[in-house]
């Protein structure tokens, strides 16, 4: 288990493992994304044509984060900018 990075408690992704979460799925015929890889909290944000971002995607074998993914990066995300609030 040491080799795999944690999301939360019940979610893991694969060190090396590529990743993919569109936040703009239609930007004037344009794909906005956040690629990762093993770790989807740290990220970057990407810009490329629809075709192109398709590509990319097979290129790399890249997933799409599941919702529950994508909502547990934001909430570490709001921790990191505002602190645990617990």
């Amino acid at each position: 288990m040491a080799d795999l990075v944690h999301l939360n408690a019940s979610k893991v992704v694969a060190p090396g493992r590529a990743c993919v979460r569109i936040t703009d799925p239609d930007r004037h015929g344009f794909v906005e994304f956040q690629f990762s890889l093993g770790d989807p909290h740290i990220y970057l944000e990407m810009t490329l044509p629809r075709p192109a971002f398709e590509q990319f995607c097979a290129t790399h074998n890249a997933r799409e984060l599941s919702a529950d993914e994508a909502r547990a990066v934001d909430c570490a995300e709001m921790k990191w900018r505002y602190g645990d609030e617990e």
